[in-house]
């Protein structure tokens, strides 16, 4: 049951993100890191691109939640810990990968 409200919630917020993606850089709403916020470009990439991890995260968190059938809160926490970091860590690589085939920190920043 866990799984299925964590997973859900997951899915919810990546939806929430793509219909109503945040237009402009800001510290309240939307996948905010410092490379995300350098630079208009990399924010609205990093949002679409969270957005579709969060959803597709959070589809394999409620799956495993029913296939497990288990009530351990702790490994519901396990799973969502590791859905956000790698969601984390994707969208980062993606956002360096952005910036480095634009030749270099698109902030102008070195």
């Amino acid at each position: 049951m866990a799984g299925l409200i964590s997973g859900g919630l997951m899915v919810i917020a990546g939806i929430l993100i793509k219909l109503f993606p945040p237009k402009s850089i800001n510290s309240v709403y939307g996948y905010r890191t410092r490379r995300s916020m350098s630079d208009q470009r990399l924010w609205n990439e990093a949002n679409r691109y969270s957005a579709s991890l969060m959803i597709m995260s959070g589809l394999v968190i409620a799956a495993l939640g029913l296939l497990l059938r288990s009530n351990l809160i702790i490994l519901q926490l396990i799973l969502l810990l590791a859905a956000c970091v790698i969601t984390f860590m994707l969208t980062e690589k993606r956002l360096k990968n952005i910036t480095h085939s634009q030749g270099g920190d698109m902030s102008g920043r070195s």
